[in-house]
């Protein structure tokens, strides 16, 4: 087919739908745009991005039609009641779509658009309670008890929030009620596993302890890798976990894993088991300050990106990304991982096909990918379908 004879196809089909899709829901435009993008015979008048330009300009003209209270409604439930059915891969970028062509119509709501609120650190009225001293045994379990405990809250996903994707179940180290069971793993299977070897023995006995020690043992764990006798311990013994099983020197016949049954058929979740060892050995690594500034870094950059208070406040395109990329280079492995998972739980825009792109700007191919982000990979490869 010749250009003129293209154009004037182009130019006769773009008419037709024009014509067709005067007066018609935004729910049935993206069905007439999924049907047209799937007819073969769509590639011999328009390629992809001319026809993205086409149903761009129907669906700008059915969504100012709308009532601007409508819009906004169906805005703040990420656009539910306007898509239809199907593959979540497509409904996601419709999704995106239909953010992008609304903002300006959005801005003439009567109240301002819902916004993601920057969150404050977890109120937990015993975390911030001095650790009393009653011997080295209380005070080592209750300090790294506390600590991960403090780690694990940051991430958690509010029932509310996890309404946003409830086709997919909340991960278990973000759902509610998990810090309290990996807390009490630790307490009867974990620590006083770490507590029985050479190293930590040798750590109770060189020094005489107070009720500063607390702040010693943090300090010895936020000091990093050389020589370090609590994480060197951890290491070692969660290393053995997987084949010798977790805490079963002390604990020979119990089941560390029962701890999360009940709890994660209370959540609607699917408990942690022996794959999940590297995760859960994790944790002490990520420090619950930088965690909490991390969150509330992105929930910030995402309010500037896709709802900033004015002009001057605008972030510029692919912030978000750039900052969750930015705390997954910078925090201990896993940890800017779950604040990822986190954002896709809990802001609308970080969905499938953010995350995509977010793996894709962490690494090139899939074993720099696996080496600098592995949780977000192993999360994104299970998304169900």
């Amino acid at each position: 087919m010749t250009d003129d004879k293209r154009k004037a196809k182009f130019e006769s089909k773009v008419a037709e739908l024009l014509a067709v899709t005067s007066g018609l829901s935004v729910t049935h435009i993206l069905m007439l745009r999924r049907m047209t993008q799937a007819d073969p015979e769509t590639s011999s008048w328009a390629n992809e991005r001319e026809l993205g330009v086409v149903f761009d300009t129907i669906l700008d003209r059915a969504i100012a039609s709308m009532d601007v209270e409508e819009l906004g409604a169906a805005a703040d439930q990420q656009f539910n009641a306007l898509m239809p059915p199907g593959d979540e891969d497509v409904r996601d970028k419709e999704r995106w779509q239909l953010f992008d062509v609304s903002k300006r119509y959005l801005a003439k709501r009567r109240k301002p658009e819902v916004v993601v609120e920057v969150p404050k650190p977890a109120e937990i009225e015993e975390i911030d309670e001095p650790i009393a001293f009653n011997g080295f045994k209380d005070m080592f379990d209750e300090t790294i008890a506390r600590y991960t405990r403090r780690s694990l809250l940051s991430l958690v996903v509010s029932p509310n929030h996890g309404n946003l994707r409830p086709h997919i179940p909340v991960p278990f180290i973000a759902a509610p009620g998990f810090a309290d069971r990996y807390e009490a793993m630790l307490r009867k299977f974990v620590l006083p596993d770490l507590r029985a070897t050479k190293r930590i023995i040798a750590l109770e006995k060189s020094r005489t302890w107070d009720e500063t020690g607390s702040n010693r043992l943090i300090g010895m764990i936020q000091a990093g890798e050389t020589g370090n006798p609590i994480l060197d311990t951890w290491d070692s013994r969660w290393a053995a976990y997987g084949s010798e099983g977790i805490g079963a020197r002390h604990k020979k016949g119990e089941d560390p894993w029962e701890l999360f049954i009940e709890a994660a058929k209370a959540g609607g979740y699917a408990p942690p088991n022996v794959s999940d060892i590297p995760l859960l050995h994790s944790v002490i690594r990520w420090e619950p300050e930088s965690m909490t500034e991390a969150w509330r870094e992105v929930t910030m950059t995402y309010q500037q990106e896709f709802h900033p208070k004015s002009k001057h406040d605008q972030a510029r395109e692919g912030a978000v990304r750039d900052c969750i990329v930015r705390r997954i280079r910078d925090l201990p492995k896993r940890a800017g991982d779950m604040l990822a998972m986190k954002a896709f739980f809990e802001l609308p825009k970080c969905d499938r096909m953010f995350l995509r792109k977010l793996m894709h700007s962490v690494g090139g191919t899939d074993i720099e990918r696996n080496r600098v982000a592995p949780g977000l990979v192993h999360f994104y490869n299970n998304l169900p379908p």
